[in-house]
């Protein structure tokens, strides 16, 4: 791949910074701004980025560069090279006179050029300029105060060769008092991974970004140069970033480039005692070296630790790559004798020494008491790491077993549950299955907690049928009545309820929790409580539900099993959502991610619940940041929900392009039946929002196909209702066009979506009171295929209010809105749905719903501004109060005044005809029987005359 051109992103105080400094030498108050960082920072970029955005402005731009090349040869060089547009003589070209001349002239020059336009001078790279470049840099800096010119110079720290002169240069352009300097660190992650994102030919998955994060260190060239290099997290370097990091290396003696490569070995923070025990070297050379490497800025001395570092993590990559074969052997083998002879260094850091030496047998029993170490404090990723490096180790190490007190399958079925925990869920299941054929039929018991293993993980890959399958084949081998029979039953439960099942599942629960309770299974009562708790639910007896529910928490909490504990926050946020209570339901998800994320087991599925309610309850911007952290810690396990959730918030944000790559994504982790056809939901409201009706009935007829199972009627009401919506549209441009045949067809089929819609909503209305509010806008959608009716969006509006859900309210006011206008009501009654859709698509950025709401006050011509708290007075209050068109309230402000038709048709140049039909409109809108009474309610609501 070959690298891209320079892309911006992040920086934004220093932008503020400099855009504060343009700004105020437009006025005449003129700076010099040094900016300063390592090699690959960003200086380039940031001053490309100001100068593109004053260039825009308006200003005159100039650029200079100094070259490396030439070095302090050249006196003047980047000023040279920027004022040769402004047709001025160069510096360097200056008749023989004192120096002071030369930077006299430069000055008028910059200041004749900025008396018509702003000026801003950039000179890049002053670190390679000569002397004279940099006293004439300070003499302007000195002098710009009441300049409209800004000069803007960058440099490259930590150059030994510069390094003195650049620190005498800030402090020259500090003491100015019109200058200032620039640091620039390391981006932070997101602004990093902001700027790779837009990467051609390139995938950023959420695992390589993080890695490039991690080895780049904050430095956005070397950053690009890895995702160039193919996107591979653990290549290598590439050539052109590893020969730039060495090049400051290869400046030093043999003898201190011999102690970073054991430094680069070590791969951490390296104290000065194990440095001086292993390197081949008399003590004062070793200090010597080290002084040297720290003077060059290879090292880092930390003096409170006592320890050395390299300053950039890739340097010290660059540096590893340089061991050669067999001493990089040698290397580890002594750094993991000496870390073990002091104890200077825990297991999780002795296990790479010794497997990089070629030790598998101390590397094995390493690796193992690693994990045991890590998966005690909850480091969960870090234990899978070293439970994948034993299971490599393995054959490598004869007496294995008896080394690590664990069999071959007992430590795939450990790694199994670590990769599960940690996302990783196919690999999870691959390894269960490797245990599963190592135990055989020698131990059922075992075998069977394997299989409801198995089961989970099939579940966490979209393999319900095989989840299911599996945990039969668990009961099938559990012996009665024993521990791990309720295991499997409670499993087998989960299987059931997952398929909705519920009857079934909550009788097999019934079973489980009893077993468990005889045979003291704590993780087995626990899981058949919480499975237990939502079939009640789903079976139309919530209370009872929740109840079990609460009794799942409170002994999730004393278990402290991280995956029971977010399995109970997971089903109780479902269910409060599904029983109306979606509020709850967001304040439930924030508290069990809160305790879940302490052990630092994936959160996918409680996130996608926490981000629902969220979206339902209309705190769109919190869902905004926890869908966007979900897609950067995506995993395997359940990546479709968090991919899905995510569109659904960009439909709703108006963001259709990036909504329609995530559903895209989605599909293809996506369980067959495609969550019974709410996927296929999703797809209908990127289309409906996309106009395109077609698509949009397309998906709810392939949702409707999945969603046959009894258990799913909460689904087909919703599917119904957005169904009906596209059959309205699709209606009306059949009647538009005059296709009877069309026509027919879509209101056809509308009349069958309502009676499934009435069913449906009959068949789940005892289970969520969210399919009545779903079946009220399914029949109000359903009028807009003849006449829209006012009163059905009016309750549908209504119903979504008491069931805590402002952004489907909202969008029923619309509509209300609509048919209020269709069927001839005052643009005053219709503005009212109109405004309190309006503020609610403003205030949680339903860009989509607001532009429709726009449009219709446009083609409408209502009012989106609040009724001033003032009455309104004289015409304006005739229009604003009774509805009235502006020629209406002249015509009844005339007619208060006793004006016949005729006398009205004179006064406002129109045909007495059309006097009387505007009268006639008057009348009945104002319900008034005759003139007279209309004059008198003018009368009411037009100011008296002046005392």
């Amino acid at each position: 791949m070959e690298p891209r051109a320079q892309a911006f992103a992040g920086r934004a105080a220093e932008l503020g910074t400099l855009e504060q400094a343009l700004a105020a030498a437009r006025a005449g108050r003129g700076a010099a701004i040094l900016v300063a960082g390592e090699a690959g920072i960003g200086k380039t970029r940031l001053a490309a980025e100001i100068t593109g955005r004053a260039r825009e402005a308006g200003w005159q731009t100039l650029l200079g560069r100094s070259i490396d090349l030439v070095g302090t040869e050249l006196p003047y060089q980047p000023f040279a090279e920027a004022l040769r547009p402004i047709g001025g003589p160069r510096p360097a070209a200056s008749p023989a006179g004192s120096q002071l001349q030369v930077f006299e002239e430069t000055l008028a020059l910059l200041t004749r050029h900025a008396s018509a336009t702003p000026v801003l001078l950039v000179l890049e790279d002053v670190h390679w300029a000569d002397t004279s470049t940099l006293d004439l840099v300070v003499f302007l800096a000195h002098h710009l105060a009441e300049r409209p010119v800004v000069l803007l110079a960058t440099y490259r720290q930590g150059e030994p060769s510069s390094k003195g002169r650049m620190a005498r240069l800030a402090d020259g352009v500090r003491r100015s008092g019109s200058g200032l300097v620039l640091d620039l660190g390391p981006l932070p992650p997101e602004d990093l991974t902001a700027l790779l994102a837009p990467a051609p030919d390139a995938t950023l998955t959420p695992e390589l970004a993080d890695a490039i994060v991690a080895r780049s260190g904050g430095n956005p060239f070397f950053a690009e140069e890895l995702l160039a290099a193919g996107g591979n997290a653990t290549a290598g370097l590439p050539h052109r970033l590893r020969d730039l990091l060495l090049q400051r290396v290869e400046r030093l003696d043999p003898a201190a480039q011999d102690l970073l490569r054991l430094v680069a070995a070590a791969g951490r923070d390296v104290g000065y005692p194990l440095l001086r025990a292993l390197a081949a070297l008399p003590e004062p050379d070793v200090r010597g070296a080290l002084r040297q490497a720290v003077e060059h800025e290879v090292l880092v001395a930390d003096q409170a630790a006592g320890t050395f570092r390299f300053r950039h993590p890739l340097l010290a990559e660059a540096v590893y790559s340089t061991i050669l074969p067999g001493e990089r052997e040698e290397l580890h083998a002594r750094l993991a004798g000496e870390l073990s002879r002091t104890a200077a260094a825990s297991p999780a850091e002795l296990a790479p020494h010794w497997a990089a030496a070629g030790r598998a047998a101390q590397a094995l029993t390493a690796s193992v008491e690693a994990a045991r170490q890590a998966e005690a404090v909850f480091g969960l990723a870090e234990a899978a790491g070293h439970l994948e490096r034993a299971l490599a180790l393995w054959p490598d190490v004869p007496d294995a077993a008896a080394l690590t007190g664990l069999d071959l399958a007992g430590l795939c079925s450990w790694a199994a549950e670590l990769a599960s925990q940690t996302g990783a869920s196919p690999r999870a299941a691959e390894l269960a299955r490797r245990a599963i054929e190592l135990t055989g039929d020698q131990d059922p018991a075992g075998a069977a907690l394997l299989h409801v293993r198995l089961g989970v993980y099939q579940y966490a890959n979209g393999s319900n049928d095989a989840g299911l399958a599996a945990f039969e084949r668990a009961v099938e081998l559990a012996p009665p009545p024993s521990a791990e029979r309720a295991q499997a039953l409670a499993a087998f439960g989960t299987g059931l309820h997952m398929a909705w099942r519920h009857e079934e599942s909550r009788a097999v629960c019934e079973q489980a929790l009893a077993l468990a309770r005889t045979t003291g299974a704590r993780a087995a009562e626990l899981r058949a409580l919480i499975e237990l708790g939502s079939d009640l639910a789903y079976l139309g007896r919530g209370e009872e539900g929740l109840a079990q529910l609460g009794r799942a928490v409170r002994l999730a909490g004393e278990t402290g099993d991280p995956v029971a504990l977010q399995r109970v926050y997971i089903t109780l946020t479902d269910v409060l959502t599904m029983l109306g209570r979606p509020g709850e339901s967001a304040r439930v998800a924030a508290e069990g991610l809160a305790a879940v994320r302490r052990y630092g087991a994936d959160a996918t599925v409680l996130v996608a619940n926490q981000v629902e309610a969220l979206l339902a309850v209309g705190d769109w911007d919190e869902a905004e940041r926890a869908s966007v952290t979900a897609l950067r810690t995506l995993t395997a396990s359940y990546s479709y929900m968090a991919l899905i959730i995510r569109a659904d918030v960009e439909i709703g944000r108006g963001q259709f392009d990036a909504a329609r790559a995530h559903l895209e994504a989605a599909r293809a982790t996506l369980r067959e039946d495609r969550g019974l056809g709410v996927y296929d939901g999703y797809r209908a409201e990127l289309a409906l929002w996309e106009r395109r009706w077609a698509d949009a009935a397309q998906a709810i007829d392939d949702g409707l196909t999945q969603a046959q199972p009894d258990e799913a009627a909460q689904i087909r009401v919703q599917l119904c209702a957005k169904g009906l919506r596209a059959q309205a549209e699709l209606a009306a441009l059949a009647r538009a066009r005059r296709d009877d045949a069309a026509l027919r067809a879509h209101l056809d089929r509308a009349r069958d979506l309502l009676a499934l819609a009435r069913r449906a909503a009959a068949d789940a209305a005892p289970i969520t009171p969210n399919a009545a509010a779903w079946h009220l806008q399914a029949h109000a959608e359903h009028t807009r295929t003849a006449t829209a009716a006012a009163q059905e969006w009016a309750d549908a509006a209504a119903a979504w209010d008491r069931l805590e859900r402002p952004p489907l309210a909202a969008y029923c006011r619309w509509r209300l809105a609509e048919a209020l206008v269709a069927a001839g009501a005052s643009r005053a009654e219709a503005s009212v749905p109109l405004r309190d859709a309006h503020a609610v698509a403003a205030r949680i950025g339903a860009r989509p719903l607001a532009a429709e709401l726009e449009l219709l006050t446009q083609r409408a011509r209502l009012d989106l501004t609040p009724p001033s708290a003032e009455p309104p007075s004289g015409k304006r209050a005739l229009e604003e109060t009774l509805g009235l068109t502006p020629r209406e309230a002249d015509v009844l402000a005339l007619i208060a005044r006793g004006y016949t038709n005729r006398e009205i048709a004179t006064t406002l140049v129109i045909s007495v005809k059309t006097a009387g039909v505007h009268v006639s409109h008057i009348l009945r809108k104002l319900d008034a029987p005759n003139r007279q009474q209309a004059a008198a309610i003018a009368h009411r609501l037009t100011p008296g005359p002046e005392p």
